[in-house]
């Protein structure tokens, strides 16, 4: 999970939540409000960091609407969340749901706007995510499903992916102080307009492999 930064909130959410309006309503303010969350988050999920676009991305309430109706239209409380497994032909199977799908409108003790990513670890190996404290766990384990084997798979791969780059530009297995330090920069920022997806599980297995770099 990564921290997200939240900005400044859109125009049309303020006028919309000035005029009286609550979120069910439609109209183009939720449409550019959708569009501010996908920029903000840089077109990863707020919860597994799968990459979503504008089409798919589900407008999450990390706080419940039905038990915090006064926030539901609080940019504070709103985030953008990948479809959830929803996509997937087999998605009616509980073990394919996650993210805010699976979530529903249980309550987290995770949240990514105060901070989430020193309250998880990972096992790179079998790309897992664990949280560092019981309440962490649960929410990882049973209320977002973030170890659902399509997100395992796809953590796998990045980690894969960055091993066989590091591995082909510098060839020597225990990689530099320096090189390392470069691609915690290049996984930490954007590419462009969007972060890279999981990019934390790669930067923390980067931070991982200093303690036993080179100088």
């Amino acid at each position: 999970m990564k921290n997200i930064q939240k900005g400044r909130e859109p125009a049309a959410l303020t006028q919309h939540r000035q005029s009286g309006g609550s979120f069910e309503d439609a109209g183009p303010w939720k449409h550019e409000l959708r569009r501010a969350l996908l920029r903000e988050q840089g077109a990863i999920c707020c919860y597994c960091m799968n990459r979503i676009d504008l089409e798919t991305l589900r407008v999450e309430h990390l706080r419940p609407q039905h038990e915090h109706r006064a926030q539901q239209l609080a940019h504070r409380n709103l985030l953008a969340a990948c479809p959830g497994g929803q996509d997937n032909p087999t998605h009616e199977q509980r073990d394919i749901r996650h993210c805010d799908v699976r979530k529903g409108p249980a309550a987290l003790a995770l949240d990514p706007v105060a901070g989430v990513e020193h309250r998880v670890r990972y096992g790179f190996v079998e790309g897992r995510i664990f949280g560092t404290d019981p309440a962490a766990e649960r929410d990882v384990e049973e209320v977002l499903n973030l170890n659902a084997p399509h997100l395992r798979q796809l953590r796998r791969r990045v980690i894969e992916g960055l091993v066989a780059r590091l591995s082909k530009k510098y060839s020597d297995r225990t990689w530099s102080r320096g090189a390392l330090e470069r691609e915690i920069a290049r996984w930490s920022a954007r590419d462009g307009s969007d972060f890279r997806p999981f990019c934390q599980v790669a930067v923390e297995f980067l931070r991982k492999q200093l303690s036993k770099a080179r100088a």
